[in-house]
């Protein structure tokens, strides 16, 4: 769990904080104390336990899972059964007015929460279906090493040529997309190799999940990758690349004695798969790209 990633959800976070402040507010406000033999301490435990481990389950889903609709419906599913399930604790400390409103706002947020919730594990189900058949066809190629990075598990550029090859033996067209992360030299020379290869993995996994089924991620070279995409127009590239730098934007990847990578220009580009010109120049003439890109970030910045 990496719980940085609070950061990234502020509004969910003052939502929960606002759903248990206005809880204690309604039966401080209305209840009056019951007295000491009147507590029914087992339904203390039992539902005092509930809140808590609501609340637990809220706190693993904001520091493991980044922005997104299924955070969202998950994390409000929960917070409205929580609030519900505090006033249940709270009565049991206070003797509550019997308001018909009072009642309602105590026993609604609880089914409205677990609907929210369900749709929320509808759409997780979803994304993880997309992701496991993404991982099953990473997970058939392992074993043609000579094809695969050893550190990322990505293909390498020479699969990347004969892709390009084989589709313009077969006259279809794609859009070839690359991605550089600058000043990564600096991070190795901080932290260490070690530290670098295991954020390469990290951003190779962010980036397979960002691809879509018959999107083929490479690595390029060092920091810098390589992705072709079948029957895609050039603004769905674009589109789709813009996904995967906000996903590395969002990346939380924690070193040790340091607050962890913080990724400040992410580049990118794109270009019409030549179906005559050569791959290792086409891809060549895409990376130039990115150098003439740097080279006019280099410039604002100094």
């Amino acid at each position: 769990m990496r719980y940085n990633l609070f950061t990234s959800h502020v509004k969910l976070t003052n939502t929960i904080i606002l759903f248990l402040v206005i809880a204690v507010t309604i039966c401080a406000y209305f209840g009056e104390l019951k007295q000491w033999q009147e507590i029914a301490w087992l339904d203390i435990v039992g539902e005092g336990g509930i809140v808590l481990m609501t609340l637990s389950w809220i706190t693993a889903l904001l520091i493991s899972r980044p922005p997104g609709k299924v955070t969202t419906l998950l994390v409000l599913g929960l917070g409205l059964f929580m609030f519900s399930a505090t006033l249940d604790l709270l009565d049991e400390w206070l003797k509550q007015p019997s308001q018909l409103w009072l009642s309602w706002f105590e026993s609604l947020p609880a089914p409205f929460g677990m609907s929210l919730t369900s749709a929320g594990l509808y759409y997780w189900h979803q994304e993880q279906f997309v992701l496991n058949r993404q991982l099953r066809r990473r997970e058939a190629h392992l074993r043609e090493h000579e094809k695969v990075c050893p550190i990322t598990g990505l293909y390498r550029i020479n699969y990347f040529h004969s892709l390009i090859q084989q589709r313009q033996s077969e006259q279809q067209a794609a859009i070839l997309g690359i991605i550089d992360i600058r000043d990564f030299a600096k991070f190795n020379e901080q932290f260490g190799f070690s530290e670098g290869d295991r954020l390469l993995r990290e951003i190779s996994d962010l980036l397979v999940m960002n691809c879509r089924l018959n999107d083929v991620l490479c690595r390029y070279a060092g920091d810098c990758f390589i992705v072709l995409m079948p029957s895609t127009s050039r603004s769905q590239a674009k589109e789709l690349l813009a996904q995967m730098k906000a996903a590395l934007n969002h990346c939380a990847f924690k070193v040790a004695k340091s607050k962890g990578a913080q990724f400040q220009h992410i580049l990118t580009a794109t270009m019409a798969m030549d179906l005559e010109q050569d791959p290792v120049q086409q891809t060549s003439q895409l990376h130039q790209q990115l150098q003439q890109q740097k080279a006019l970030v280099g410039a604002a910045v100094y």
